[in-house]
């Protein structure tokens, strides 16, 4: 289900577009001295909304597949860790070392899980918090294998939690993660292209609409059907 500032956004270029037809409609009864609002301009304007929509839709299945794959991934992770702490409590070392180790694998395993984020869902904070989430965990299951590694002790006999396992499963994870970080950004910055281009550039979809209207209703009784027609198009200025 698509967050509130997505649907609004979606609505706002669908209306635009709605807009644009009934202009078109209008035929030579359309006749603005404001160049900005002349059709051929609007095309333009509508051509590289379009075009912002359409490379923010490429980004966000990209980024979906890219958070699944590090999901399945990263999905083992928290057992493992239990398996290698309990294995390091049976070992012959000492309590501190044992302390630092169980230190380490909570805060891989985390007592808050991060949520994986769906990029209809979730905005630019969302990824980035996520981001830094995953990356702290990286780090610290870094540090938990060069910690077990550093004890001659830690030599399980179960391949799973072996030091050589623990490292390739580190290096995967990174990789993961790093194509998620890739991809979150190619969404944060097409998001970014699209919004600037419906609220924030200086030519933009709300100013544009307000002075359209305001031209339709100058011509008095004529375009009123298109005016009305217009109105009745809901456009919001999205808080982003």
């Amino acid at each position: 289900m698509a967050s509130t500032n997505e649907t609004g956004h979606n609505k706002n270029v669908a209306n635009f577009n709605a807009v644009y037809h009934i202009l078109e409609e209008m035929g030579p009864l359309y006749n603005p001295t404001n160049t900005k609002l002349q059709l051929s301009n609007l095309a333009d304007f509508r051509n590289r909304l379009q075009a912002s929509v359409t490379e923010l839709n490429n980004k966000q299945p990209v980024y979906k597949n890219a958070v699944a794959s590090r999901e399945t991934a990263i999905a083992p992770l928290g057992k493992l860790m239990t398996k290698a702490l309990n294995y390091a409590k049976s070992l012959d070392i000492s309590s501190t070392d044992k302390e630092n180790i169980a230190k380490q694998a909570k805060k891989i395993r985390g007592d808050q899980k991060p949520k994986a984020l769906n990029p209809e869902t979730k905005e630019t904070e969302g990824i980035s918090t996520s981001q830094m989430s995953y990356d702290s965990r990286l780090a610290n299951l870094d540090a938990f294998t060069h910690q077990l590694a550093s004890l001659y002790q830690y030599a399980p006999n179960e391949p799973e939690i072996s030091i050589k396992q623990l490292q390739t499963m580190h290096a995967e994870l990174t990789e993961l993660s790093n194509t998620v970080n890739v991809a979150g950004n190619a969404l944060i910055t097409a998001r970014k292209n699209r919004n600037q281009i419906l609220y924030k550039d200086q030519t933009n979809i709300i100013q544009l609409v307000r002075d359209i209207k305001a031209y339709l209703k100058s011509l008095g009784d004529t375009a009123k059907p298109y005016y009305s027609a217009i109105v009745k198009l809901k456009f919001k200025e999205a808080y982003i």
